[in-house]
């Protein structure tokens, strides 16, 4: 219940915001509906060799970390993860994938890099950084109902006031799939429950 209560915040707290500077300031917003922010339809999105929660992790971290020039695949997290090529139905928790992936390794080709798992829990309470995220075309996963799927796509609307000051509200996420051949869905406001989303989950790399 937690996330769904700070998503209900977040967007009474924008309400309140607004009301609240419209009576101070007499401040009028200038509404622009339908705004989207999508990756390009020919990003690169990895899905699992196997579709089992623990691959499609896995999948995901190999995405993330190929658009970041660091070409640690899939098969090389499995076993990380499970000590072999084995198919888990459970995604990993949290802690589980930062004793893994939060370390220093050495590539292939000399490279000595620092990774680390950047996970924002529930649904997104800011949701400008995922749009900005998506406008430069930053790949990440988000958590939904204990799958994650590639964040491919929002609708939001924006208001823009005479001062500058920008507020945005989601629509709608549009997911792709990390399991193979599987049709990509969305989740929408007002009809989808924001206490099922776990959380959003990237990943960092240093090069040292």
């Amino acid at each position: 219940m937690r996330s769904k209560t700070h998503f209900a915040v977040f967007f009474l707290l924008i309400t309140l915001s607004l009301q609240a500077a419209d009576q101070k300031q007499g401040q009028q917003y200038y509404l622009k509906p339908d705004q989207t922010a999508d990756l390009a339809a020919e990003t690169k999105l990895n899905t699992a060799k196997q579709s089992c929660e623990n691959w499609a992790i896995a999948a995901g971290l190999e995405t993330m970390l190929q658009r970041q020039n660091v070409p640690l695949d899939q098969s090389f997290w499995v076993m990380r993860l499970n000590g072999g090529e084995l198919c888990v139905d459970d995604t990993p928790s949290i802690d589980a994938l930062k004793l893994v992936v939060n370390h220093d390794f050495v590539l292939d080709d000399g490279r000595h890099v620092r990774l680390e798992i950047q996970f924002e829990p529930g649904p997104p309470i800011s949701v400008d950084p995922v749009i900005a995220g998506l406008k430069l075309q930053q790949v990440t996963l988000l958590l939904w109902r204990g799958h994650p799927y590639y964040l491919t796509g929002v609708t939001y609307d924006e208001r823009i006031g005479r001062d500058g000051t920008r507020f945005f509200e989601v629509k709608e996420i549009r997911l792709a799939n990390t399991y193979p051949k599987l049709p990509g869905v969305t989740f929408q406001k007002g009809r989808d429950d924001p206490a099922e989303i776990q959380g959003i989950l990237s990943v960092s790399v240093v090069t040292k």
